[in-house]
């Protein structure tokens, strides 16, 4: 008879998520996954696989709340200027709250492991084109509402606006003053001028 797990996994998920977050993929141990996620060796392996399988669930957790939780916003902000000047005030006092910035899952792994494995540049792939579609779709919304000349290129600028997160995210670790990141975010979004 099998054992019923005595952990919530979505909880451990969270954890090893924050973990990998936090010192990235190669700098986790599987000591550090033990002790951090409280469960042993054999519960860990039974429920996630392997390290890299546990590291890859962590990712797309990541990147389904990341991108869903930024869609939120924007739909309730009904000026997409002013929408996503907030989103990018929001993001400039998220990663400088507690001292270090520890910047984005996405962007610190394709610092770390981009083009060493092929599936995982199509999940970082996936992440960025996910959050390229959210800033579609909104500026989309502009552009159907009048807020937003129609002879701008939404496309390429949705492109810009996730590079310009990215930027904030890697920026963020080396210039902790909010009035410079603030200023990058006002120069960025002129783009919609």
């Amino acid at each position: 008879m099998a054992r019923k797990k005595q952990f919530d996994k979505e909880k451990v998920l969270d954890k090893a998520m924050k973990l990998f977050w936090k010192k990235g993929y190669n700098a986790t141990s599987m000591e550090d996954l033990v002790s951090t996620l409280g469960i042993n060796r054999a519960s860990m392996y039974n429920t996630f696989g392997s390290k890299y399988d546990l590291f890859e669930q962590s990712l797309d957790k990541y990147n389904t709340t990341n991108a869903a939780r930024i869609a939120d916003f924007l739909y309730y902000q009904l000026n997409v200027r002013k929408g996503l000047q907030l989103l990018f005030e929001n993001l400039i006092t998220e990663v400088l709250s507690g001292g270090t910035s520890k910047g984005c899952l996405m962007v610190n792994t394709t610092t770390e492991l981009a083009n060493q494995n092929p599936t995982l540049d199509e999940r970082l792939k996936e992440s960025r084109l996910s959050l390229e579609t959210v800033f579609y779709n909104y500026l989309k919304h502009g552009v159907d509402n009048g807020q937003i000349s129609p002879y701008k290129d939404v496309k390429t600028i949705s492109a810009y606006l996730f590079t310009l997160q990215s930027g904030l995210h890697v920026n963020s670790k080396i210039n902790s003053s909010k009035e410079e990141l603030g200023k990058i975010v006002t120069a960025g979004l002129s783009i919609l001028d």
